[in-house]
């Protein structure tokens, strides 16, 4: 059966990638006794490596639900329960005196009343954290990481506010109760155990668990068709954001889980994992679609019968996306990944993004089976975005220096030029207009301001109509640069 949907991919990928400008997109497909894979593209368009089923890339949010199923094993083990208040079960006072009561499963469903976050992130050079030490200096602070710290760390605990912090203190408490750091234990009960030799954590350190394959990709900021290497960074909170895997790797975990869903016990119980995919509390979703959340779970809506799955939307700025869902009732599941992050748009929603459709058709196809017939590349499609000019270049770098310095936070000046001389066009663009120098001269622009989103704000007028025109032809939905994005900078 994955053969016929495999060939459908295979034909299917590169359209996928050239009309989403991806530079590469893997894909694996798998049921409970089946596991294909395949790719397309570049894992690197400077040395013009290849996108394949083994290439690493940082996996972001797919870290959640491996501390989910980490934490459960805790609990099958009788080490806490799901009604456990989390304070019970970290060192006493991490979370300060006053910290409100929440507990485990608050935490894993995204109620554990941590303001939404994107990924606490520093600089790959940066010294290496402890997750229990981070939290404790996190709370201490009792400030959000985005734009200097404009929002409370803390609101009122029990509503929806995806947290990758809340996760992070979840994986401090699976440290705590298992007595080793958390890269060990996940790397020995979640990763060997599933069979993923290639899926390491990047927790700064040297240690045996975050030293993996040298095979890794590299993401790219986009801005049309012209693509920038991402910021080498990683987070602190790295047990919600900081595993390393492969495409084939994760469809490996994927398909464990499949098995357990069908009642084998796995790297967990059937009844660990039940708990883990019923939902506990409505997501916000687009155009009136239902999806819950699990334990670090995202659901669809269950009224959706057969068609129901798991799974988790994924991303590491700036440059990966993933999307892994779970078809318990067809017995499929698919993960996929792509290195591109349009940084015109900011998200990018599975339904335009080349590893959320891959992973959808799959789904679709390996129960109605592939399409007998498929269109052929007609020429090469590709994104047809501005070419680039000194004064883009210079608005390239003004973006990308706020979403890192600004909305990221990262004090730590950017490797700029090394990033500017990895540019490179999708399709036969020009680079001849390409001023290297003048994205760095944007990036350092905005650094000098950041974190203050005020001042970045007044930073992103000043680049005037010429600049919101560029936006647009750059593939974003409104003349606007976003700066700062008013969600993190308490203003949206």
């Amino acid at each position: 059966m994955l053969d016929d949907v495999i060939s459908a991919l295979d034909t299917v990928l590169p359209r996928l990638a050239a009309v989403t400008g991806t530079p590469g997109v893997a894909v694996a497909v798998a049921t409970s006794t089946e596991l294909r894979a395949t790719a397309t593209g570049f894992a690197d368009l400077a040395a013009g490596v290849p996108m394949t089923a083994g290439t690493v890339a940082p996996a972001g949010s797919l870290t959640k639900p491996v501390t989910g199923l980490a934490f459960l094993q805790l609990v099958e083990a009788g080490a806490a329960g799901l009604d456990t208040p989390i304070d019970q079960v970290l060192p006493a006072g991490l979370r300060g005196r006053d910290a409100p009561p929440v507990t485990t499963a608050m935490l894993a469903a995204h109620q554990g009343g941590y303001y939404g976050d994107i990924v606490t992130a520093t600089a790959r050079t940066a010294p290496a954290e402890p997750v229990l030490g981070y939290v404790r200096r996190r709370h201490e602070a009792g400030r959000a990481v985005e734009y200097g710290g404009v929002l409370p760390l803390v609101t009122a605990p029990g509503p929806y506010s995806y947290s990758s912090f809340g996760v992070g203190v979840l994986g401090g408490a699976v440290e705590h109760l298992s007595g080793e750091p958390y890269g060990a234990r996940v790397h020995r009960e979640v990763f060997a155990a599933a069979g993923m030799p290639d899926t390491t954590i990047d927790d700064g350190t040297h240690r045996p668990w975050a030293t993996g394959s040298r095979d890794r990709a590299t993401g790219y900021m986009a801005f049309g068709d012209w693509c920038l290497p991402s910021p080498p960074l990683r987070t602190s909170a790295y047990p919600g954001v900081g595993m390393y895997t492969s495409v084939a790797d994760f469809g490996r975990l994927l398909q464990s889980l499949l098995r357990t869903a069908g009642g084998d016990r796995g790297l967990v119980g059937p009844e660990s994992l039940a708990a883990m995919v019923t939902p506990r509390v409505p997501r916000p979703s687009q155009h009136g679609v239902r999806s819950f959340s699990g334990l670090t779970f995202e659901l669809a809506d269950p009224d959706l019968g057969e068609d129901w799955w798991w799974g988790h939307t994924a991303a590491f700025p700036w440059g990966f996306w993933w999307e892994a869902r779970v078809w318990p009732h067809r017995d499929v599941a698919a993960v996929a990944v792509g290195n591109r992050w349009d940084m015109a748009r900011f998200h990018n929603p599975a339904t335009r993004s080349a590893p959320g459709l891959a992973v959808e058709w799959a789904g679709r196809w390996a129960v109605s089976g592939a399409p007998e017939s498929l269109p052929d590349m007609d020429g090469r499609p590709r994104w047809t975005g501005p070419r680039p000019t000194p004064e883009s270049s210079h608005w390239m770098g003004v973006l990308a220096g706020e979403r890192t310095h600004g909305l990221l936070g990262v004090a730590e000046p950017l490797p700029a030029a090394a990033l500017a001389g990895g540019a490179r066009s999708l399709g036969d663009g020009d680079a001849a207009g390409w001023d290297p120098e003048g994205f760095v001269r944007g990036v350092e622009r905005a650094r000098a301001v950041a974190p203050d989103p005020a001042a970045l704000g007044v930073l992103g007028r000043s680049l005037g109509p010429a600049a919101a025109l560029w936006m647009l032809e750059c593939g974003a939905s409104s003349a606007d640069l976003t700066m700062p994005v008013g969600f993190y900078a308490g203003t949206g």
